[in-house]
């Protein structure tokens, strides 16, 4: 993880000022004849930095419930990674009161031949907390996981639900006050469902900030009283979730009808 500054006297719990980013992407290569086509066949392309985000600036303040909602390419991901401090800007600061957990991804970090309990200190220690607090921790982590039964077998003879549950459950053992989440605010299904959604609730009546970015809007209605709209580098609407929602809709109703046009004009 990067190193991130934490500024505790700011009255925000994450503030952008003026943030500017540009990722790498990937191009298939064009160009016409043989030799261009013959290097397309064979997956050549060019990378190049296209731009994510210009001069950015906003302010997410202590026990806010945000929504971050876009589009595919938007810069969701790049908006939660900034503010955790995973990614850092090009131009521009991202000022923290706090150690931000990220949750973006459920498997990566875990190695199916450790044992359960192995990746459960592996993946606290990658969130940053030290063997002795993921100790301190681990009854609550295992109950809440539902993780005794595999602790000391490994991971690959798990129920596959089991990789996305360590995750989400050390993540919430580390005691943070600010998450950026990307896949799932709660996880599972039936009874795990709502204890996830108890513990969760239980942290933000406790103002716990939650910054969300996932595709489930009867999720982000529920739990999120702020939206934040991102298109093309900038947030381009501050609102309530429902109105962020409907912006979002409306936006993707547009780009399917727009794109047989710029189509036919080519």
């Amino acid at each position: 993880m990067a190193r991130i500054r934490i500024e505790p006297e700011r009255p925000f719990a994450v503030e952008f000022d003026g943030v500017s980013l540009s990722m790498p992407r990937s191009k298939r290569r064009g160009g016409q004849g043989t030799r261009h086509r013959i290097r397309r066949l064979a997956g050549e392309s060019s990378r190049q930095q296209v731009p994510v985000f210009a001069d950015l600036s906003t302010g997410i303040l202590p026990g806010e419930s945000v929504a971050i909602l876009g589009g595919v390419k938007s810069g969701r991901e790049e908006f939660l990674r900034l503010a955790a401090g995973t990614l850092v800007p090009d131009s521009g600061k991202v000022h923290r009161q706090g150690r931000v957990v990220p949750i973006l991804d459920d498997s990566r970090c875990l190695t199916p031949s450790y044992t359960t309990r192995q990746n459960i200190y592996l993946t606290a220690g990658l969130l940053g907390m030290t063997p002795d607090e993921t100790t301190e921790r681990l009854d609550w982590i295992v109950e809440m996981a539902q993780a005794g039964k595999w602790l000391d077998s490994f991971l690959r003879g798990a129920p596959r639900n089991m990789r996305q549950r360590l995750v989400w459950t050390v993540s919430m053992a580390t005691g943070a006050r600010i998450f950026a989440i990307e896949k799932s605010l709660v996880i599972g299904h039936g009874e795990f469902m709502e204890r996830c959604w108890s513990h969760v609730e239980g942290l933000r009546g406790s103002g716990v900030t939650f910054l969300i970015a996932i595709d489930e809007p009867e999720v982000l209605e529920r739990f999120c009283e702020r939206a934040l709209v991102l298109k093309g580098g900038s947030i381009i609407a501050d609102t309530t979730v429902e109105e962020g929602l409907r912006l979002v809709r409306q936006s993707r109703r547009t780009d399917r009808t727009d794109r047989p046009e710029e189509q036919g004009d080519n």
